[in-house]
């Protein structure tokens, strides 16, 4: 059906654009805008590092309302609201050829696996020139667990591709949380950008690019197999 054999799975916020301070700071509004007061915390000590889980969590913790289906639209067109007012959200450098080449040149599909809600992402996708199908987008809309969107997303690939797998999967990602799910998937991982550099080398990260301007599929790929061997002797 295709000549598609292998797959990507994009992040989106730190990965393709950078946008991770003004999601956070349009993420912080729309919290507010719910009725909590003090949306100072920490989002990466929540389990799960997805808008859905740490809405409903902090929301619930916060004040009298269930984070149901309809919360979950309304918090999302509040993040929206406040992210039209942004000025730009530009790229990580080289993403969008990176984008371009992998459908046009190589036997690599691809898809987007993101803990952002769908609007938010659609929209960040749409500012730095990316075209999408529907079925390549996977948000948190109604999934709380990053392995769930992530899965969501490889499935998706699967039927459209009309195969039963991928011979490869590579997840590439900015943030520890991206490695570890890539881990629990049983996923190549590839880690884009500086702000976590250092922390997913020290979490064992083996491939990690300060941009898409030092992306070498060749490269990339040989790097895998050597590392696949050498997992094999052990």
């Amino acid at each position: 059906m295709s000549s598609k054999k292998n797959l990507v799975v994009f992040d989106i916020d730190g990965t393709l654009t950078d946008s991770v301070a003004v999601h956070q700071h349009c993420f912080r509004v729309a919290l507010q805008q719910f009725g909590v007061a003090d949306v100072t915390m920490n989002f990466g000590t929540f389990k799960h590092h997805t808008d859905s889980f740490i809405a409903k969590e902090i929301i619930e913790h916060s004040t009298t309302t269930v984070f149901n289906t309809s919360e979950v639209a309304q918090f999302e067109t509040f993040l929206m609201e406040e992210l039209l007012k942004a000025e730009s959200i530009p790229e990580i450098k080289g993403a969008k050829q990176i984008i371009e080449f992998l459908e046009n040149e190589t036997n690599y599909a691809i898809c987007y696996a993101t803990g952002s809600l769908r609007r938010p992402a659609a929209y960040k996708l749409e500012c730095i020139g990316i075209e999408f199908q529907d079925w390549q987008l996977v948000a948190s809309n109604q999934l709380y667990e990053r392995e769930e969107i992530v899965a969501k997303a490889i499935l998706n690939a699967q039927k459209q591709y009309g195969l039963s797998q991928f011979d490869t999967v590579i997840s590439i990602g900015d943030g520890l949380w991206d490695l570890k799910t890539a881990r629990n998937l049983g996923l190549e991982f590839i880690g884009m950008g500086t702000a976590n550099k250092k922390r997913l080398e020290q979490n064992g990260s083996s491939i990690n690019l300060d941009d898409f301007t030092q992306f070498n599929l060749p490269s990339i790929e040989k790097e895998f197999r050597f590392f696949d061997q050498s997992c094999d002797k052990h």
